[in-house]
């Protein structure tokens, strides 16, 4: 998510470890973010530099987490897909373009046979299962991507064990005691069946839940609180690396953004209601998953 982009159409769909936004008309500051960015450009080219170059076009790009570095939509809609860092997703992407580089232009050979048209129909789908499969299509035509194992029902119990306790300050410790692992083999078994390590998903989960109570106005300190971060320095901390804006800033987007918090069916599923008007007697439904 980027400065500049109020009074303008944009989207944020959220899943554990992975979100995508898009939106038009922002030019940024100077600013990195704690995931791997991939960014499309829907209709022409927008402009991208960091601290060693100058402005420079492009219609795709990867750049990796951490690195500074500023955008300008050229009047046109990118699409933006954040992975985390340390799923296996962006390891493969950073070990077959980010070698030596923090940015990397995509060809139009990499992406094959996507259309432009395939990219627009993304931005006007609001249903999580045909969006996340849009994602890994794109992924698909970047990396090789293997096939999903069989899911440990132990590692399902372990992301059970999370999903039902969201306002808890929980550690690796506890929930590989619920689910009668030790706590290295529990990481082992998360990281290669979820693809991410269970602490990056703990994280992506706290945020994901707390976005309703952000959106509603609550007082950031008390949602914290709620929503099992540390204090509101952590949960602020926590937004800026995964979603790229600060909690304080989504509730100004309010009425210019659309959010959708997402999973994919493939461990569990869960429902959100993102609301407008929240405290009136009939409230609106922005949003329901």
């Amino acid at each position: 998510m980027n400065k500049g982009n109020r009074g303008h159409t944009s989207a944020l769909y959220v899943w554990n470890g992975l979100s995508i936004f898009w939106g038009t008309s922002f030019h940024t500051d100077p600013h990195h973010h704690n995931t791997l960015q991939i960014v499309f450009d829907i209709d022409k080219e927008f402009l991208l530099k960091d601290e060693p170059t100058e402005w420079t076009s492009y219609s795709s790009a990867i750049i990796d987490a951490g690195h500074t570095h500023q955008l300008d939509s050229n009047h046109s809609i990118q699409l933006f897909i954040y992975l985390d860092k340390d799923s296996m997703y962006a390891q493969k992407i950073r070990e077959k373009y980010l070698s030596d580089v923090a940015i990397c232009s995509l060809q139009a050979s990499e992406m094959r046979n996507l259309s432009n048209d395939f990219f627009k129909q993304l931005l006007v789908s609001s249903d999580c299962e045909a969006l996340y499969q849009g994602c890994h299509t794109i992924l698909s035509h970047i990396i090789d991507i293997e096939p999903l194992l069989k899911t440990d029902n132990r590692v399902k119990k372990a992301v059970s064990f999370i999903i039902n306790h969201p306002n808890k300050q929980l550690k690796v410790k506890d929930i590989a005691q619920h689910v009668h692992l030790s706590e290295s083999r529990l990481r082992h078994l998360f990281k290669e069946q979820v693809g991410q390590p269970i602490q990056n998903f703990m994280l992506w989960m706290k945020v994901v839940n707390s976005l309703n109570l952000v959106l509603k106005g609550e007082q950031l300190t008390q949602v914290a609180h709620d929503s099992g971060f540390w204090d509101s320095s952590h949960m602020n901390r926590s937004y800026k690396e995964l979603l790229g804006v600060a909690p304080g800033s989504i509730q100004q987007y309010v009425d210019d953004l659309k959010i959708i918090s997402c999973n994919t069916s493939n461990f569990y599923s869960f429902r959100t209601k993102i609301f407008n008007n929240w405290d009136s007697k009939s409230p609106t439904t922005i949003i329901d998953t």
